[in-house]
């Protein structure tokens, strides 16, 4: 069967690892062809970026989370049901992943001092302030070789590779960490009470026209699915079989 996957945080550091996540994927795919036409994606994500991870405390959100994996990984060692080498395998990766958060400098710290980004961060606030004729030393970047350009933003971005690696395994361990349920929603709506859940996932059938609205917190959570066909959004009245998966 084929689904279409959603996901809802129940909490806030896990929303910003999602915001983050989702801007690492949107700066990768721009990196590659930035061009004249369509450099705003690339510096619009690289700065929301910078934004949010100055208005957060990210790195140390992440030590303390790994420090917690890594801590309920040590529980399994010697475990007879367990694979011993992945579990060693897993566990050097987690270390050497903490080993550079600890010892590594803010993300990003470098592109915050660079001229050129400086100049476009700066004018990426007014409306239009990008533009070539605004920004000579952009269009002179703009029109170096493709390769030149790839080059250096492979540069800036390798500037977040703890970041990225960080986040990417404290990710995996949350998502993997628990199966996807069969369930029904009823009437189109389903309630959940658990105890200090962090992210919501969901599959539904992509056959089915609906899609969910999620609110709620780590104990309690509603989940409503609405009309996806309908220009209004208007709830699903019917039963909607889909499948759930709550991470801790």
């Amino acid at each position: 069967m084929t689904w279409k996957t959603y996901e809802h945080p129940l909490e806030e550091r896990v929303r910003v690892y999602l915001r983050i996540e989702a801007l690492l994927d949107q700066l990768n795919h721009a990196a590659e062809q930035v061009s004249s036409d369509n450099y705003p994606l690339f510096f619009g994500g690289l700065f929301n970026l910078l934004d949010l991870l100055d208005r957060t405390d990210t790195r140390a959100d992440l030590i303390k989370d790994l420090e917690r994996r890594e801590s309920k990984l040590m529980a399994y060692f010697n475990h007879p049901a367990v694979d011993q080498r992945r579990l060693q395998d897993i566990h050097g990766e987690l270390r050497s992943v903490l080993q550079a958060l600890c010892e590594g400098h803010k993300f990003g710290y470098t592109l915050r001092d660079h001229r050129l980004l400086g100049n476009v961060r700066q004018r990426m606030g007014i409306m239009g302030g990008q533009c070539h004729h605004e920004l000579p030393d952009l269009q002179f970047w703009l029109q170096k070789p493709a390769v030149d350009r790839v080059t250096d933003t492979r540069a800036w971005l390798e500037q977040l590779t703890v970041l990225r690696d960080a986040l990417s395994m404290e990710m995996t361990m949350l998502r993997e960490q628990t199966e996807f349920k069969d369930l029904v929603a009823e009437n189109g709506s389903w309630q959940g009470n658990e105890e200090k859940l962090s992210l919501l996932r969901l599959r539904i059938p992509a056959e089915l026209a609906v899609y969910p609205l999620i609110s709620g917190h780590r104990q309690r959570y509603n989940i409503r699915f609405m009309q996806a066909d309908n220009t209004e959004r208007v709830a699903h009245s019917g039963p909607v079989p889909f499948q759930l998966a709550r991470c801790i």
